[in-house]
C-alpha cells in the first residue's frame, strides 16, 4: 500500500463519488415512463423497483449505470492516486450518495448496484464471479423474492470471499473487511426503511396507505 494520500485528494475523490452516486438514475428512467419511482412498489430508487413497476429491460439499463456509477467513482480515486484500503472513502461516499441524492429531497435506493461498481474497481478478478452470481440471481428469481437484489447480494458476497482467497486475485484483508463493512451498512439500511414503511405490526404506514388509496 503506498503512503497515505493527503486530505485533500481524500476530499476531493468523496466529494466526486458522492455526487456520482447521487445522480438519480431509478427516478429518472421512472420519470421517462410517466411514473415517479418513489410513489409505487417499494418506493425505493433502485434498479428491482424499476424491472418491476417499470420494465424488465428498463430495470437491467438501470442495475447497469447504477453499477457504472460506482465503477467510475472508484476509477476516478484510482487517477487521484488512492489504492487499497483508501479507495474504501470514495466507496462510501458514493454509496451515501445513492441513498440520499440531493436531486430527489435526499431519497434513493438500497446501493447493492452502486456496490457491485464499486468491488468491482477495488478487487475486478474476485469480483467478476461475484457480479454474474447478483446478476442471475436478481434476474431469476425477480418474480420469487422480495429483495432479489440482498439476496443476490449475500450469494455474491459469499463467491467474493473465495474468490479473495485465490492465489490469482489476492486482496488486502482490510480492504475485504471494509467491503465487508458496505455491504452490512447497506442490508441495515434496508431493513431500517422497510421496518419504518410498514410499521411495528407489518402494516403499510400511514403515509404509505394514503399514496395507495390516491395513486399517482
Amino acid at each position: 500500500m503506498s503512503d497515505a494520500p493527503t486530505f485533500s485528494i481524500l476530499a476531493v475523490a468523496a466529494v466526486i463519488a458522492y455526487f456520482l452516486g447521487s445522480v438519480p438514475t431509478a427516478y429518472l428512467t421512472g420519470r421517462l415512463y410517466g411514473k415517479d419511482i418513489f410513489q409505487v412498489g417499494t418506493r425505493q430508487a433502485g434498479a428491482t423497483n424499476i424491472w418491476r413497476e417499470v420494465s424488465r429491460p428498463a430495470g437491467i439499463w438501470v442495475f447497469l449505470i447504477d453499477s457504472a456509477k460506482g465503477l467510475t467513482a472508484i476509477l476516478i480515486a484510482r487517477g487521484l492516486g488512492l489504492d487499497d484500503v483508501w479507495l474504501l472513502l470514495p466507496a462510501s461516499a458514493v454509496i451515501f450518495g445513492h441513498w440520499n441524492s440531493p436531486l430527489t429531497r435526499f431519497r434513493g435506493g438500497d446501493g447493492v448496484s452502486s456496490l457491485t461498481g464499486v468491488v468491482l474497481g477495488i478487487t475486478p478478478l474476485a469480483a467478476l464471479p461475484a457480479y454474474f452470481v447478483i446478476g442471475f440471481v436478481t434476474l431469476r428469481f425477480n418474480s420469487r423474492f422480495d429483495h432479489p437484489t440482498l439476496w443476490g447480494a449475500t450469494l455474491g458476497y459469499l463467491v467474493y470471499l473465495v474468490s479473495t482467497l485465490s492465489p490469482i486475485s489476492p486482496v488486502v484483508p482490510e480492504v475485504v473487511f471494509g467491503i465487508t463493512g458496505l455491504g452490512i451498512a447497506i442490508l441495515l439500511h434496508s431493513m431500517v426503511y422497510h421496518r419504518r414503511r410498514l410499521g411495528p405490526v407489518g402494516h403499510v404506514s400511514a403515509g404509505d396507505e394514503k399514496h395507495s388509496e390516491h395513486p399517482h
